[in-house]
């Protein structure tokens, strides 16, 4: 069987190869988890030693987590390390959820609802957060008393594989194992299996349209994470310094490849040109390299990635928009693939308004009513997450209460946290992640009367 290579996005060199897993390694795999699912069922305390045990298995290889998140995806040293506090912050939460939450409750008509994990939960893992996006998934169903299948993504494997050697050491091995995938024909029979509860899936919204037609082709639960657009709107009345420092640092953290990092900025026209000085002083003084190197903005993760920016970039321009800040340049094979952080102004139609640009291409616009945008941002078919900066809050808040996204920031970018629900409506996916309400996606109920 042909092995993968795997190019550091630092380098553009090949770093290591790995190999998918056989069929019949899969199906062992699976059968093995089907059997644990009884080990499971009202066993809370057998749950809850199991995510201790995968909090200390993680400490202990904490140092090779963090290296192969560098050296694998492109993330800066101190995202590496931020991501790793966020990835055990979604463990010690279910932990706690777990221990305090009533699987069983008596109704006044003598009626009892169990609730129970529907079978094996499947999680198809992103490749920007290799890490968290793995421990935010293996948390809730773990807790719910699911065992786990977790697909990593292609471009994250040695982050998935090293979490892998370091759980299998543990007593989770007989709970949460990892298979190494790339035939997407075997991930869709692994989603029609009986043996398979629910699945969980964040990406793209190309693919996560295609995993939810086949859970549903099999009566299944799918949770879907998918591709945002994000707006982020600035009003006459916000502080512009803060406005712009976090929409810079939100945009180039893992090099904008967030699915709730900033697509597109809106300015209220009448600030509008104060902003704009303010952006791109900001981005003409971002510094670029490779993530080690002590750098503002790391490497994009696939030279496929960077000539895709590029594209868009050059299309956006070729229609009349105008680069602000960042250089052209194309990437070679075999180079760091670096891609500079560009500013586009826009016109009052995008092609940004139909792309999620998942790097550090940036374009903003002014606007003059805010109503009028606001009730362009209703038709948002991507609606994920969205910004407002405003002094006034508390005014800001009621006009936001028809706008369907997962969250909304306001003057803030930190909308994530193990307690928050995320997600979003239409081709941002369905259901949710975080908090009670993503751990209850891997429950059901049954009703004894």
């Amino acid at each position: 069987m042909d092995r993968t290579s795997v190019i550091s996005p630092n380098t553009g060199q090949q770093i290591a190869r790995w190999r998918a897993d056989a069929p019949s390694v899969t199906e062992n795999t699976l059968q093995t988890l089907h059997k644990a699912r009884r080990k499971l069922e009202g066993n809370i305390e057998l749950r809850i030693e199991l995510l201790d045990e995968l909090v200390a298995a993680m400490h202990q290889s904490r140092n090779e987590l963090e290296r192969l998140t560098v050296e694998e995806v492109g993330k800066k040293p101190e995202e590496a390390s931020g991501e790793f506090e966020y990835a055990l912050s979604f463990i010690t939460y279910c932990r706690d959820l777990a221990r305090n939450y009533s699987f069983e409750t008596a109704t006044d008509d003598g009626r009892l609802v169990r609730e129970i994990a529907p079978g094996v939960a499947f999680l198809i893992t992103p490749f920007n957060d290799p890490i968290a996006g793995i421990t935010r998934k293996i948390a809730p169903a773990l807790a719910a008393g699911a065992p786990v299948l977790v697909k990593p993504a292609s471009l994250g494997m040695m982050c998935a594989q090293a979490m892998r050697d370091a759980f299998a050491k543990t007593e989770t091995n007989g709970f949460v194992k990892f298979a190494c995938l790339e035939d997407p024909a075997i991930a869709e029979a692994l989603i029609a299996d009986p043996r398979i509860g629910v699945v969980s899936f964040t990406g793209s919204s190309s693919v996560g349209s295609n995993v939810a037609v086949a859970a549903a082709k099999n009566n299944k639960r799918a949770v879907l994470e998918l591709g945002g657009n994000a707006p982020f709107v600035v009003l006459a009345d916000a502080d512009l310094e803060k406005a712009v420092d976090d929409l810079v640092i939100r945009k180039l953290k893992a090099a904008g490849q967030a699915c709730s990092s900033v697509n597109r900025v809106f300015v209220e026209r009448s600030i509008y040109g104060r902003f704009r000085d303010i952006l791109i002083s900001r981005a003409e003084q971002t510094t670029l390299g490779r993530s080690t190197s002590g750098v503002d903005l790391g490497p994009v993760r696939t030279l496929r990635a960077a000539r895709q920016l590029e594209s868009w970039s050059n299309q956006a321009l070729q229609a009349g928009e105008r680069l602000l800040a960042g250089s052209a340049g194309a990437v070679s094979e075999g180079e760091p693939i670096l891609f500079p952080f560009h500013v586009i102004e826009a016109e009052q139609t995008s092609l940004f308004d139909g792309i999620e640009t998942f790097g550090p291409l940036l374009s903003f616009r002014a606007f003059d009513s805010l109503d009028d945008l606001l009730a362009n941002l209703e038709a948002e078919p991507h609606a994920l997450v969205a910004y407002f900066y405003s002094a006034d809050a508390h005014s800001l808040r009621p006009k936001l209460q028809h706008l369907r996204f997962g969250s909304i920031g306001i003057n803030t970018t930190a909308i994530q946290g193990p307690e928050a629900p995320t997600g979003g409506f239409g081709e941002a996916g369905v259901g949710r992640e975080g908090g009670a309400w993503g751990f209850r996606e891997f429950l059901s109920t049954v009703n004894i009367r």
